[in-house]
């Protein structure tokens, strides 16, 4: 009989690598990060618009990064800037990178 899992049998790391992973995992939330990063990672609510998708869609996706914490807000109603959380970013690249380093795909020094 195969070993049955939960979510909670799992490390609180590969959880959180997980988490990260997921909310990365759609084209449109990649557009927002790129198009910040792009942007000297300070963009308003209008460039993010640009993406070809509708308002609703956006800010939707917008909203759910920010409660993720990737995304960082600043500002007031009608001044608001986005900027990605550049400290969790990195902190996640390398436990990617810490991930990966024993495969022969990759060659992390």
């Amino acid at each position: 009989m195969p070993l049955s899992y939960s979510y909670s049998n799992f490390d609180e790391g590969d959880k959180e690598l997980s988490n990260f992973a997921k909310a990365l995992a759609l084209p449109v939330r990649i557009a927002i990060i790129r198009i910040i990063m792009e942007n000297n990672n300070a963009v308003n609510r209008e460039v993010l618009w640009e993406i070809p998708f509708n308002m609703e869609t956006i800010n939707k996706h917008v909203a759910e990064l920010k409660n993720l914490g990737i995304l960082k807000v600043q500002g007031f109603k009608g001044h608001i800037t986005y900027s990605i959380d550049e400290s969790l970013f990195e902190h996640m690249a390398f436990r990617f990178a810490e991930l990966f380093k024993n495969t022969r795909i990759f060659n992390i020094n």
